[in-house]
């Protein structure tokens, strides 16, 4: 009797959740990186900024967070994105490919997906939305040359910055966790689809003899 070869969708979904997972991580890591560098690197220029130049006090934060929220609105697409591939990789792996649910890189991958969605939901939905109304207004009172409104704004802005933080740490160890999870459990069905293929070898020869 022969035996059955494995499907070629397994093997796709577990390719598509690392690269959704890496490109979620990246965007994560990277968001992080260029901010430290940007802020160090515009304090030690100490610039000036002509659409800011009725603003009084210090620019180089003022500039820097300006480019930087950019930067980091382009990361939110990108983990949206990765975010999105990761669910509907670890649906088709679970609907459509029978991921087994009692193995516990099954259980880490789930519960590590489960964070990091949380997290990423209260990062796009709440917590994004209510900094990007304090930085505007931050920018506006700042071009303005409104030191009494700006200061107010900034310091909203400043009280959601360790929150912030803190969530993109976390969300970035949940997504580190379910990708070597999800490799994990990948390299392990391709560890059990060998070995059935060598016992079906096996029982085929004992057939022949």
């Amino acid at each position: 009797m022969s035996s059955k070869r494995p499907g070629v969708l397994r093997p796709l979904a577990e390719t598509a959740h690392a690269l959704a997972g890496g490109l979620w991580l990246g965007s994560l890591v990277m968001s992080a990186v260029t901010a430290g560098l940007l802020f160090g690197t515009m304090r030690s220029l100490d610039p000036s900024f002509g659409v800011f130049s009725a603003y009084a006090g210090p620019q180089s934060d003022l500039g820097a967070g300006f480019i930087q929220n950019r930067i980091f609105l382009a990361g939110d697409v990108i983990q949206f994105i990765g975010a999105c591939g990761v669910l509907g990789a670890t649906v088709v792996l679970i609907a459509f490919c029978g991921l087994p649910m009692r193995r516990i890189s099954t259980g880490i991958r789930l519960f590590a997906l489960g964070s990091a969605m949380t997290l990423v939901s209260y990062h796009l939905f709440i917590l994004v939305p209510r900094m990007q109304t304090n930085a505007q207004a931050y920018w506006r009172a700042a071009e303005a040359g409104d030191m009494d409104a700006a200061e107010k704004a900034h310091d909203a802005f400043q009280a959601d910055h360790p929150t912030a933080r803190n969530e993109m740490l976390a969300t970035s160890i949940s997504v580190a966790l379910l990708l070597g999870a999800g490799a994990w459990s990948a390299a392990s069905a391709g560890g059990v689809s060998g070995g059935a293929a060598r016992r079906g070898d096996g029982d085929a020869g004992g057939d022949a003899r």
